[in-house]
């Protein structure tokens, strides 16, 4: 039986599965174990704005370090920047209305797997997700 594929439609089809199994995965921050998520929860009454610092620690590298503004009860998720599996630093600081200054914590995000919520409230909460 002959086959209706030509050398260069295989080759093609072959080139566009590699592009499409590889997206997502390069970069500075690529691994074949899957990628997690950051959410951060503003549970209080008043707008805040928030920093994030997400430290790899055995490359000292940051996938994610930004500065967010977020309304009274808003959520925001950071998606697949975590590398599952790695040990991270969470640094987290916010500011808002009613304090003076800012209010910061940090957390050891061991083995990495399950997204991470942030909460926060008068104080800073960290959770994994389970399931």
């Amino acid at each position: 039986m002959r086959s209706n594929w030509s050398r260069r439609a295989l080759l093609g089809g072959v080139g566009s599965m590699t592009v499409v199994g590889l997206s997502g995965c390069s970069g500075p921050f690529a691994s074949s174990r899957g990628a997690t998520d950051v959410i951060i929860h503003n549970d209080g009454d008043v707008a805040r704005t928030v920093e994030l610092t997400v430290t790899q620690r055995d490359s000292e590298a940051s996938p994610i370090d930004t500065r967010l503004k977020l309304s009274p009860n808003e959520q925001t998720v950071i998606n697949n920047n975590v590398i599952m599996g790695g040990d991270y630093d969470v640094d987290v600081s916010f500011i808002d209305s009613t304090r003076d200054s800012s209010y910061s914590e940090t957390q050891a995000w061991d083995d990495a797997g399950q997204p991470l919520h942030v909460m926060l409230n008068n104080q800073i909460v960290f959770a994994v997700q389970i399931g």
